[in-house]
């Protein structure tokens, strides 16, 4: 058997010198992944020498392919892919994700192997982005990207919902209701989808269904790729609040806007918070200034990437074949 390649240390050392300075010398965002932030650059960022900046840019990205073709510019991505004997006259997504394909077919040695083992990356804003499988319950789609329902009139619980299931159900019959135009309260339509499934906001720090199950809406929009992502953080909780008892069980609403300034939900994903989840929440939720503007409030907010990793995004778009 032949051995494993690594793509990413073989594309590593197709890149001329200063991309490789330059790469290693890039300062890690603030979510960037956990053991990456243990190679950072020693000292001045100016300062590496090629052979330093080699170690650093392999140190950080050796398993990560997807970062390493994320933080390379066009002309960087056309360099591998002319030095690859690939075609060079597209952007840098479809740069990306060719280079992806040839690295992958490269790891695996040409022998198809399940998603699950080697994951099939998304192009969204651009960039590589790995959407983990979903982990709980949403409604089935008649196709995917999961399309935007037809108009529906509102048709909520007369009585909150006894039961998970009644609230589901719910959750089902809400799904292309319009929610009209927001106004001024940046939570009106987070209210109204609420109030579709019967649940009314009580204004109290534990979830809002029957103090067990969080409900929460998070803005979605078509990419140019034509699948769905995430286009804003979402409010969890004030500072004073504990985020962790409101994510314990979550209902996501997925919203897009439909133009006129009106906006639909699109689907709902429950999310049970276990161990993974929790990981997941307390690397991506963040402190932003929250309340009117002149206070000093702060809330907890999630970061985008979440929906990617805790499997909303793939419930929204499907599994890469």
């Amino acid at each position: 058997m032949r051995p494993r390649v690594n793509a990413a240390e073989h594309m590593i050392g197709l890149l001329p010198a200063a991309a490789v300075r330059r790469v290693a010398a890039l300062r890690l965002g603030l979510f960037a992944r956990a053991d990456a932030v243990r190679f950072s650059a020693p000292g001045p960022r100016a300062a590496l020498d090629v052979a330093e900046a080699t170690e650093v840019t392999r140190a950080r990205y050796t398993d990560d392919l997807c970062g390493l073709l994320n933080a390379l510019t066009r002309g960087e991505l056309a360099h591998v892919a002319r030095r690859l004997q690939l075609p060079t006259d597209t952007r840098s997504p479809e740069l990306r994700a060719q280079l992806w394909n040839v690295g992958a077919a490269r790891e695996r040695n040409g022998v198809a192997v399940s998603a699950a083992l080697q994951p099939r990356p998304v192009v969204l804003g651009g960039h590589l982005v790995i959407q983990a499988p979903a982990r709980g319950l949403y409604p089935p789609s008649p196709r995917w990207p999961r399309p935007i329902p037809d108009a529906v009139a509102a048709a909520p619980p007369l009585e909150e919902p006894d039961s998970l299931d009644e609230l589901l159900l719910a959750a089902d019959r809400a799904l292309g209701v319009r929610l009209g135009q927001r106004g001024v309260d940046k939570g009106a339509w987070g209210l109204r989808a609420a109030a579709l499934l019967g649940v009314v906001e009580r204004g109290q720090g534990e979830p809002d269904w029957r103090g067990d199950v969080e409900i929460k809406t998070v803005p979605v929009a078509r990419d140019p790729s034509g699948l769905w992502r995430v286009v804003e953080d979402p409010a969890i909780a004030m500072l004073h609040l504990e985020a962790a008892s409101k994510l314990a069980h979550t209902l996501w609403l997925a919203r897009a806007d439909v133009g006129d300034g009106d906006a639909a939900l699109v689907s709902w994903y429950l999310l049970e918070g276990d161990a993974h989840v929790r990981g997941l929440a307390r690397r991506y939720l963040h402190l932003r200034p929250k309340g009117p503007a002149g206070t000093d409030q702060r809330g907890l907010y999630m970061h985008k990437r979440f929906f990617a990793d805790a499997g909303l995004l793939a419930t929204l778009n499907g599994t890469p074949a």
